[in-house]
């Protein structure tokens, strides 16, 4: 046993005594010849990942970090060090200095050791790294699936932890602080017109899957998105929904803050993968107009270099589609507009804006949503006035939401609304719609019943609309006939005959001397106007189905 100590002392001394006098090189060669010659010894082997490698981020040490990372808090290890900053969503795990740990992969033990020292010199830095370490014969194993697991791993948990942010452009650079994105809006609450939505996403879906169908038929892996119509109709909205979706960094580009087609290229070249560039007002940043309207735009002067926008049609066509654009993958280009009619076309073509969404003024469908989304609330009473308010009022998704917005009591709020909307037809000099026969709780929802979307021929089914009965009598309006005081638009066939129901009340009035009888008149024949409109709904129904059951019949013969 003396023995044994005396020999570990002496060797302990000799390294010591090599350490202290020995170069530099010598000793690094004398260390990598032992440990050659000791491996002849072992059955294992071991791999080390360094944190940079010749000045530059080592991948596969920052794709170790995150997948250890994961596995860490599901396991038994003495220390770990846990951490949370505003770049990322979740808690983040990584191992203590000097402790190991065991991932199995394919039933093959896998350990992990982690590794920091500092650099000797005069400045001194952090050097950090993690060793693997494997039985020889899994060397295949390892380099060829274990390996590229990781670093795929790795990206999809870096992908699911960061955070959006916003990128803006200035003296032509991006910023070097971005800001955190923290817009409540997504597709879940964002509220669009018919199955415009469904679209959207099933189409950002179906290009987030495509990566290797692009590589496959040679193009560009990005997508470009136009979205175009009045002011306040929710493209903004949409945006910030679209980067929540695909949790992709905003990059916000102002083409009149660009001085140049070459600060351009730059600014594409620096953004990052999967990410979203947007470019507001496309028609409006800089001298971009359609070249067959004939229509002419002031050149953009910058004060902040007092010097004119350089950037040009050409420019901005190879920014879109040439060769710059190949560098990077993933990238999403969505452009706005007010008036898509003012933007060359060659900017408008597939490969360029591959889809174009129009978003109109808020309709039935969409307030359905809001009301939903503000108030809770899937039906009432006065939908059906909204209803018919909507297609005349003309207001944008967003005034409809500042409107529900003002209160939580569905009863307040939607009266609220309906009279913000009679106040925008009057505005408008609409009067075809009554208000006071619409925002009246008292008169009978005659609207709930939809209309079918099939035209029927009714008379060629030998049905005579002069049998359909109504539930009110018809108004007796011979009076005033005799004394010209109104001027009938309804022949002697009643419901048969094509009705205008916006007629106006000033056709039918020359005096008033008696008011309130001519507008009860014009009250009953209102109501008698919707009870036929309900009696055609119905029958075009029944029609219907009579014609269904009259195929499946021929069918079977």
């Amino acid at each position: 046993m003396n023995s044994l100590w005396a020999f570990l002392a002496s060797i302990a001394l000799i390294r010591t005594t090599l350490y202290s006098y020995l170069p530099e090189r010598l000793r690094l060669y004398i260390s990598s010849r032992f440990e050659e010659w000791t491996s002849r010894f072992t059955t294992e082997e071991t791999m080390v990942f360094k944190d940079y490698q010749s000045s530059k981020m080592n991948q596969l040490f920052q794709a170790a970090n995150l997948y250890l990372g994961e596995s860490l808090p599901t396991i038994s290890i003495p220390r770990v060090t846990v951490e949370k900053t505003e770049s990322v969503r979740n808690l983040t795990f990584s191992m203590e200095k000097n402790t190991e740990m065991i991932d199995v992969f394919e039933n093959v033990p896998m350990k992990w050791r982690y590794f920091s020292d500092y650099s000797q010199g005069m400045h001194k830095h952090e050097i950090r790294w993690y060793e693997l370490s494997f039985h020889k014969q899994y060397k295949a194993l390892v380099t060829k699936s274990y390996l590229p697991r990781i670093l795929e791993r790795a990206d999809r948990i870096k992908e699911k932890n960061r955070v959006v942010q916003l990128h803006t452009a200035t003296h032509d650079f991006w910023t070097p602080k971005p800001v955190i994105i923290q817009h409540p809006m997504t597709f879940e609450t964002l509220a669009l017109n018919g199955n415009l939505k469904k679209e959207i996403v099933e189409d950002l879906d179906r290009f987030m899957n495509s990566k290797e169908y692009y590589q496959r038929i040679g193009k560009v892996w990005k997508r470009g998105y136009l979205l175009y119509g009045p002011p306040g109709t929710g493209k903004s909205s949409l945006i910030a929904a679209m980067a929540n979706h695909l949790n992709f960094d905003i990059y916000n580009l102002n083409l009149s803050a660009v001085s140049s087609d070459l600060v351009l290229q730059n600014l594409l070249l620096s953004m990052a993968n999967r990410s979203i560039l947007v470019i507001e007002d496309i028609d409006c940043s800089i001298k971009l107009q359609n070249r067959e309207s004939g229509i002419d735009q002031p050149v953009k002067y910058h004060p902040q270099n007092k010097s004119f926008s350089q950037v040009t049609l050409s420019g901005l066509l190879n920014f879109f589609d040439g060769i710059l654009s190949c560098c990077g993958e993933g990238k999403i280009l969505v452009a706005t507009t007010n008036y898509k009619d003012r933007i060359d076309p060659a900017l408008l073509r597939a490969g360029r804006m591959d889809m174009h969404v129009y978003l109109t003024y808020c309709s039935f469908s969409a307030f359905k949503q809001l009301a939903l989304k503000y108030l809770d609330l899937s039906d009432h009473s006065l939908f059906c006035h909204i209803e018919m308010l909507l297609p005349e009022a003309k207001v944008s998704p967003a005034e409809v939401a500042g409107e529900l917005v003002k209160t939580r009591d569905p009863e307040v709020s939607l009266k609220g609304l309906i009279k913000h909307l009679e106040e925008k037809m009057a505005a408008d000099g609409n009067s075809e719609v009554s208000p006071k026969h619409l925002s009246s709780p008292s008169q009978p929802s005659k609207c709930q019943v939809k209309e079918s979307s099939i035209s029927l021929p009714l008379e060629s089914n030998g049905t005579n609309m002069d049998n359909v009965k109504s539930p009110g009598p018809k108004p007796d309006v011979s009076a005033y006939k005799e004394k010209g005081k109104i001027e009938s638009k309804l022949t002697e066939n009643g419901p048969g005959s094509e009705v205008d129901n916006n007629l106006d009340k000033k056709e039918f009035i020359s005096d008033q001397p008696s008011c309130h009888n001519i507008l009860q008149v014009i009250e009953d024949m209102e109501k008698e106007l919707l009870s036929y409109r309900e009696a055609i709904i119905t029958l075009e129904k029944k029609s219907c189905v009579t014609l269904n059951k009259l195929a499946k019949i021929k069918a079977t013969i």
